[in-house]
Formats: C-alpha cells, structure tokens, sequence
C-alpha cells in the first residue's frame, strides 16, 4: 500500500505542505508512475476550478451593495449635541454593521459555493487510491453501482453510457459526469470496487455542449472500450441482471 494517500496529494498540490513533507511526496512521486499520474490529474481540475471560479471571485462588488456598505451621512450644517454624539455615532455603527450583513452574507456565500463545487469536483470524492490502482468513489460509485444506461436519470450527476463484459470476464461501464468540469471514462468491476482504467475530460461539441455519454467518447475511453469489448454491449434486460447478480 502506498503510504501517499489523497489528503497529502491534495495537499501537495494546494502548496500546503512543508518542506520535508513535499519532498517526500516529491520521491515518491519520482518512483511510483501512478501517484504522478494524480498528481497531474488534481493539477489539472486545479487549474480548471480557477479559470471557472477566479472571474467570478475577482469581479467587483455590485454598486447597489457597495451602497450598502457606505454609512448614512448627516445632513450639511447639522451638529449634534455633545451628549448624543456618542448615542448617534453608535447607532451610525450599529447601522453600518447591519448594512454590512447583506455583503457579508453574498461574499460567504460565494465561498461557501466554491468550496462545496470543489469538494464535490475533487479526486476526494469521485476517485480512490487504493494500491496504486484507481477506483470510483462517492457519487460516481454509487451511480455505477444503481444506474442504468438503459433507463437513464436526467436528474443524476453522472450519466452511464454503456455496459458490457470485457475479455477478462469483468463487467466494465462507460460513464460521464455532467457536473464542470465534466469528465468521461471507463470503469471496470472488481473484488476491491469499480476500477477506472482511464477517467479524463469529456469531450465537447463545437457549440461547447457536452457529449451524450453513450456516443463520441473521448478517444481514450473509446480505445479502452474497444480493447476490453467482448461480444455484444448489454441490452436493457442483460443489464438489469448485472446490476441484480452485483456487477459480477
């Protein structure tokens, strides 16, 4: 097993680790083509993340809540007494701190969005290393193991493609995930889990719609589907038995 898990990947990726740390994910790294291999992956939702989120998080604030935030002024000329001043200027405060919320309240908001999209978009959810192997996780798991391409949810974040038994007896599924950064791939059934021999981007139609799971695949799910591909895909009935039998 390998002693890099995904916490220390991520973290890795992130920039969050210190020296001794990196350079120990770095040597292993250097020895261990697979834990590379997710480490460019993470990188690349990274770098995915930021060109969708960063415009939105770098726009400014709206003029009505700039407003907001700008304390109301006393009319020109108008003096308070000097007892009061303190009364009104803590209800100035008071006032300012009230209209602040609805700023506040958008900003966390915001925040709170990113980091559940990227929490859900994560390897930490989709995907599990387990011996240097890649396996689907959370979400995608779950849809591998309940949905049917023969009776698709329109409503699910991940959409099955086609199901059939590859030449080493393995149940294998293609699949694509809808929610950005949409990605498609190929997952093949185990003793250990749905393991996933290529999980890359989705391909995407001119007019940046995406792809039907079922149809156009990327080249490399469509190469590791022609190379596992024994026999006939599954029809609606011989699906449903695999899903009854546990993928087996």
């Amino acid at each position: 097993m390998n002693p890099i898990d995904d916490d220390s990947l991520q973290a890795y990726v992130d920039g969050a680790l210190d020296a001794a740390e990196a350079a120990r994910v770095e040597a292993a790294l250097a020895q261990d083509e697979a834990l590379a291999r997710r480490v460019r992956q993470l990188q690349a939702l990274n770098a995915q993340l930021r060109a969708a989120f960063d415009p939105v998080l770098d726009e400014p604030v709206p003029a009505r809540l700039s407003a907001l935030l700008q304390p109301p002024s006393a009319p020109e000329g108008t003096v308070l007494p000097f007892r009061a001043r303190g009364t009104e200027a803590s209800r100035h405060r008071h006032v300012l701190r009230r209209r602040w919320l609805p700023g506040a309240a958008l900003a966390a908001s915001l925040a709170l969005l990113a980091a559940g999209l990227w929490w859900w978009q994560s390897g930490n959810v989709l995907m599990r290393t387990q011996g240097g192997q890649q396996f689907a996780a959370g979400a995608l798991a779950h849809a591998l193991d309940r949905e049917l391409a023969s009776a698709p949810d329109t409503q699910s974040p991940v959409a099955i493609g086609l199901s059939f038994r590859s030449k080493d007896g393995q149940i294998c599924r293609s699949f694509t995930v809808r929610t950005p950064p949409a990605r498609a791939g190929l997952a093949c059934h185990t003793a250990a889990g749905w393991e996933l021999p290529v999980f890359g981007a989705a391909e995407q139609s001119a007019g940046g719609e995406l792809r039907q799971a079922a149809s156009e695949l990327p080249p490399a799910v469509q190469a590791a589907i022609d190379a596992r591909l024994r026999g006939n895909i599954f029809d609606a009935q011989q699906e449903r038995a695999a899903r009854a039998a546990g993928w087996r």
